[in-house]
């Protein structure tokens, strides 16, 4: 018997509503390089794996892969919040953070603690008075989340903030066990920040010879290539150090090329220290260049931003516009009134 074609719209309608239904309620998974986010049943996770129900289907996702997870019956509101600490609005992003705790499920309520603290420390990057409260909540989080899938996202983020607290023994302490994690990419991350601490240290040979042996490894994912454009710019830190300007403006134009330009952080410090090298060899006009390209193209990067707004606060003057550099000034004091760059700018 033929179906008449009303029934089938109902019933194809019905079907539509279903399966917007279970979509909704199912947990999602964002990863990294994927423009297809994975829905399912979070069925359990450790430091290294997120496993995800699919129908009949489990799921392995590898957690240096994961991006973030977005949990059944989250409220719609995180999503601005991320999106806020994205664009390096930190004290917006922690007050929804905090709101959503109450009534947050389990699985929630650990992921907001870490989220908490990751806003903490990147709101650090630009005012260190942030340091000590992002380590407690760093360590808090890592002592009662030892098999989380965020574990050794923590770990990283507390080695950077004992590295800008000039704690160099516990810095390498946490790299060390961020080396120690299955995934090249992320013990090519490691080793990098343990150069930073070399560098830190005024040990620039040793933190030059470091970089270079992670920039000559073979790369093949994207993260793997991330980490190796990383070695090659603290390879051009170091040259800037040494007095070696032409050289490391060479390093840093190719990094700018060849960058994915999703690695903001990383295109904003080759562009922050490509002004510093012009700066440093006499040619203000290009160093205003380089520094004016963070202003524009990436003030979601805090402490890299309050750097350049300094620099262009003092360099307007020397090509003769002394009231782009007030205005530079004061767009510094405003949006970072805590950062050691305003206080420089205000003693200046």
């Amino acid at each position: 018997m033929k179906r008449p074609i009303w029934l089938s719209l109902i019933l194809l309608a019905g079907l539509q509503v279903l399966t917007i239904t279970h979509l909704e309620a199912a947990d999602t998974i964002y990863q990294y390089n994927s423009n297809s986010p994975q829905l399912g049943d979070i069925k359990g996770y450790t430091k290294t794996e997120l496993t995800l129900q699919r129908g009949t289907k489990s799921v392995k996702i590898p957690a240096n892969e994961i991006q973030r997870v977005r949990w059944n019956g989250e409220p719609p509101q995180l999503n601005i919040a991320r999106n806020q600490e994205q664009n390096g609005n930190y004290a917006a992003a922690l007050d929804e953070y905090k709101k959503a705790q109450a009534g947050a499920s389990a699985n929630l309520k650990t992921d907001l603690q870490f989220m908490i603290a990751r806003a903490t420390a990147k709101s650090a990057q630009s005012n260190a008075a942030d340091l000590d409260n992002a380590i407690k909540f760093l360590s808090d989080f890592i002592k009662a989340n030892g098999d989380h899938y965020q574990y050794y996202a923590a770990t990283k983020l507390l080695g950077e903030a004992y590295l800008a607290k000039k704690d160099y023994a516990a810095a390498n302490k946490e790299f060390g066990t961020l080396e120690r994690s299955p995934w090249k990419d992320t013990q090519m991350n490691a080793k990098n920040l343990k150069a930073r601490v070399l560098l830190a240290q005024g040990n620039v040979k040793g933190a030059l010879a470091a970089f270079d042996a992670v920039a000559k490894m073979d790369a093949k994912s994207p993260a793997e290539m991330a980490s190796k454009r990383a070695a090659q710019l603290g390879s051009a830190v170091c040259l800037e150090k040494e007095g070696k300007q032409k050289e490391a403006i060479t390093v840093l134009d190719q990094i700018i090329k060849t960058a994915d330009p999703q690695q903001t952080a990383l295109l904003a410090e080759a562009y922050l220290r490509k002004g510093d090298c012009f700066r440093e060899i006499g040619e203000a006009k290009e160093a205003l260049i380089a520094y004016l390209h963070i202003d524009v193209l990436f003030p979601s990067q805090p402490a890299i931003h309050a750097e350049a707004l300094y620099h262009l606060s003092t360099l307007w003057g020397k090509v003769q516009k002394p009231e782009r550099g007030a205005e530079a000034r004061a767009v510094l004091q405003q949006q970072y009134p805590n950062s050691e760059w305003t206080q420089k700018a205000e003693g200046s």
